[in-house]
């Protein structure tokens, strides 16, 4: 569990962030901006942290580090490129975007290994990932209720994590090339 912590708690802070946005129907721009923009800095430092802290370079730990680095760009832009909610928003529709087009090349480099894998895990990955990439385009068009709809892609993609470490503690696998 001590070396999987890291991955822990950057998977709780973004259902943390998910939770945020679903309940952040009378909450100030200026809350949902600092919130946002703070929260994902910090989870990418443990996205870094869960990477780095790995002697063997894995996929699924190389994954963690362009996840960081994501998450790193995401909340650093939010804090301070953003003034409106409308830019919070789009660039977080971005981020979801980008996120479905890692969890699809993720899969494939998977699948590119020539290894044995676990085919289900990939296939829910993948089905995940595009369920992401399709929320956010819904979540788009529906003006309503956008910061709603974004906490709750903010809530899967953390439970996605999470649920992920048992993999990650049960499977030896391969090195990245």
């Amino acid at each position: 569990m001590k070396k999987f912590l890291p991955i822990y708690i950057y998977g709780s802070i973004i259902i943390f962030e998910g939770i945020f946005l679903v309940l952040s129907k009378d909450i100030s721009f200026l809350t949902i901006n600092h919130t946002t923009g703070f929260l994902l800095i910090f989870g990418a430092i443990f996205a870094f942290v869960a990477a780095f802290s790995r002697q063997r370079k894995q996929i699924q730990f190389a994954y963690h580090e362009l996840h960081a680095l994501a998450m790193l760009a995401y909340g650093l832009s939010i804090l301070i490129f953003c003034n409106t909610i409308e830019k919070v928003i789009s660039l977080t529709e971005f981020l979801f975007i980008f996120y479905m087009l890692s969890e699809v090349i993720f899969c494939s480099w998977l699948f590119n290994l020539g290894q044995k894998v676990v085919f289900k895990i990939i296939i829910i990955r993948l089905l995940l990932g595009i369920a992401v990439g399709i929320g956010s385009v819904l979540v788009l068009n529906q003006s309503a209720f956008q910061l709603e709809g974004l906490g709750i892609l903010f809530l899967l993609v953390g439970i996605n994590i999470l649920l992920y470490v048992p993999v990650l503690k049960s499977e030896k696998t391969p090195e990245t090339r």
